[in-house]
């Protein structure tokens, strides 16, 4: 790695793989943005928080060697951070290595790779799968550890594949929170306490999406849905006011998703192509926001906007919501049943009946 010192705006200039050897996966992850394969949709765990809706019931299995190939090849091309996320990749150890292999023969394995080390029992088994790993051409690590994690993996796991990913991959390669191993334990303690969880939501709230919507959004307060505040959609920071113009412009979009399935999605459950017939790159050239219906009408008018639409197919009255994203997925998950080729797959909105039962009974 490079000891030259450069400003965040001249690494944003340089081409992702540069801004790799100079600063580290985790700076160009933070700068150039993420591309992230999504492996599967099933987990070893089902966290409160999961904008997919993964767990262990889900149907989804592994994604075939040669779709992620593929999917890795039209990521890259992008100059962007790639990676391969889930659900949990290592729930199909053996695939996911071929993967990593197959690409890294062709010079475009994923830069990182997210876990959330529900595997990491033994220090052997870490270190051998992550030298295996690098000598792919994968490059870092991101392990997930908060409150909804760690109350289901062991914090001690997850301590230890962060300590061997530091060694293997080296620190600047390596997304974790930088929390104590007691620190962690304590998180773990907090999602496991409804009341201390709840108090966490209030302070951290996630994306009410997906499995939130209707395990957490109830720990937020109800607000009318023109009172909804504006710092919300996708991404880190984001502050747009009607409509949710930047999750639809490939140039600002915080990530863009491709699943097992070749759907393309910029933001959980809001399909825009299929990766199988239109390439990723050529469907951003073609420009995103107007692709579909449903596309355009968040671009332009945010949830409120889609709102309308349902209304006129009879959806039930919808007046308050704990934020945009919780609007937005309530909405999607009735006018689901109208456009399944562009909301879905159904993994993202398995439990949206949940979700909206838990909405309806809260508001009366």
């Amino acid at each position: 790695m490079s000891t030259t010192t450069l400003t965040d705006e001249q690494l944003a200039a340089l081409p992702v793989a540069e801004v790799i050897e100079k600063a580290g996966v985790a700076t160009a992850n933070r700068l150039k943005r993420p591309a992230a394969l999504l492996f599967t949709y099933r987990c070893s765990i089902s966290c409160a928080h999961c904008l997919f809706g993964c767990g262990s019931n889900v149907p989804s299995g592994a994604m075939p060697v040669e779709d992620a190939v593929e999917y890795l090849g039209q990521l890259h091309r992008l100059d962007r951070a790639v990676h391969i996320a889930g659900g949990e990749p290592f729930l199909f150890w053996r695939v996911l290595f071929e993967v990593c292999r197959e690409a890294g023969r062709l010079g475009i394995a994923p830069h990182f790779i997210e876990t959330n080390a529900f595997w990491a029992a033994a220090d052997g088994i870490v270190r051998q799968r992550f030298i295996r790993l690098r000598d792919c051409g994968v490059r870092g690590m991101y392990f997930s550890a908060d409150p909804y994690h760690l109350s289901c993996v062991p914090p001690e796991y997850v301590d230890r594949a962060r300590c061997i990913a530091w060694d293997i991959f080296g620190k600047a390669n390596v997304m974790c929170p930088e929390h104590t191993l007691e620190e962690m334990r304590m998180l773990a303690d907090i999602g496991v306490d409804e009341g201390r969880l709840a108090e966490y939501v209030r302070s951290h709230p996630p994306k009410i999406v997906g499995n939130a919507a209707f395990r957490l959004a109830h720990c937020l307060p109800l607000r009318p849905i023109d009172e909804l505040p504006l710092r919300c959609g996708w991404g880190p920071n984001v502050d747009e006011a009607r409509g949710c113009p930047s999750a639809f412009d490939p140039k600002r979009m915080w990530e863009v998703h491709v699943d097992p399935y070749g759907n393309i999605q910029t933001n959980c459950g809001v399909i825009l192509g299929n990766a199988r017939h239109t390439p990723v790159p050529e469907l951003f050239a073609r420009g995103i926001q107007r692709v579909n219906p449903i596309a355009r009408t968040l671009a332009a008018e945010g949830p409120g906007g889609l709102l309308r639409l349902a209304r006129e197919k009879g959806c039930p009255e919808i007046t308050r919501a704990v934020q945009k994203c919780h609007l937005c997925f309530l909405v999607r998950s009735f006018l689901r049943a109208f456009r399944p080729d562009v909301l879905g797959p159904e993994e993202v909105y398995y439990t949206a009946p949940a979700a909206m039962m838990t909405h309806c009974s809260r508001v009366k």
